[in-house]
């Protein structure tokens, strides 16, 4: 992912039966003693944060990206969208929350928490805004490459479904934005109904399973709020707390 922010980049039922780990490729499955690689299909292993950090440091002072330069704001929202692909298990979602394990589940996951991301986003800036859409864009730039990417291995010989298959996700994803802020300005209640509609595709009657995915969502967006300029945009650290918890 950091190689994609370096470069420029441009801004169906199959989806829905094909298991997610034909969209990655096998050398991103890395074994832990913990999980076995089955267990990892959806997590790329993410690299050591001290590592991490001193790659973006040796970056930042190479090409001169630091405070909120749009080359430095770019690379940390590309960082940002990784921490989301890379630390978040997928497989325990998908158990926890009686998922499929199919393309389209990994989507909803993974547009839940870009939607939270995104709502930090928006705090930043000099007018309050400002940097935070360009963020907020940046961010979702990262996630249709993504998107592209891991359709196009789903059915490499067949694109044109592919392509068709993410435009209806782009609608769905702008549809699910404005409710999941709806529902993050008004009470529970009514974002559990957001939830429901989108998340859960309005397939869930399993009311303690809406109610711990309310608390996962409350308790994420107010963790992301109480991060500073320098741990949201100048050293992302984004820490995804795990849903078993819960």
């Amino acid at each position: 992912m950091l190689r994609i922010a370096l470069n420029s980049l441009p801004q169906s039922q199959l989806f829905r039966n094909a298991a997610v780990l034909g969209t990655i490729p096998r050398r991103w499955v890395a074994n832990t003693p913990q999980r076995s690689q089955e267990s990892e299909a959806h997590v790329i292993a993410a690299q050591h944060p001290d590592k991490k950090s001193g790659i973006l440091s040796k970056l930042q002072k190479k090409f001169g990206w630091s405070g909120d330069s749009q080359s430095k704001l770019k690379l940390s929202s590309y960082l940002i969208y990784e921490s989301i692909v890379d630390r978040l298990n997928y497989v325990e979602f998908f158990r926890r929350f009686n998922l499929p394990n199919t393309f389209n589940s990994w989507f909803l996951v993974t547009e839940l928490h870009v939607w939270m991301v995104l709502t930090r986003a928006m705090a930043e800036g000099p007018e309050r805004g400002e940097n935070g859409r360009f963020m907020r864009n940046c961010i979702v730039e990262a996630m249709w490459s993504d998107v592209n990417a891991r359709a196009k291995k789903l059915d490499p010989q067949n694109p044109s479904a592919a392509k068709k298959h993410i435009e209806i996700l782009s609608h769905q994803f702008q549809a699910a934005l404005i409710n999941y802020d709806e529902g993050l300005m008004s009470d529970d209640k009514v974002l559990a109904g957001a939830l429901w509609r989108r998340f859960f595709e309005k397939e869930c009657n399993n009311y303690e399973m809406l109610e711990d995915l309310v608390k996962y969502v409350r308790e994420h967006v107010k963790m992301l709020e109480m991060l500073s300029n320098d741990n949201f945009v100048q050293k992302p650290q984004v820490q995804w707390k795990d849903i078993t918890s819960h």
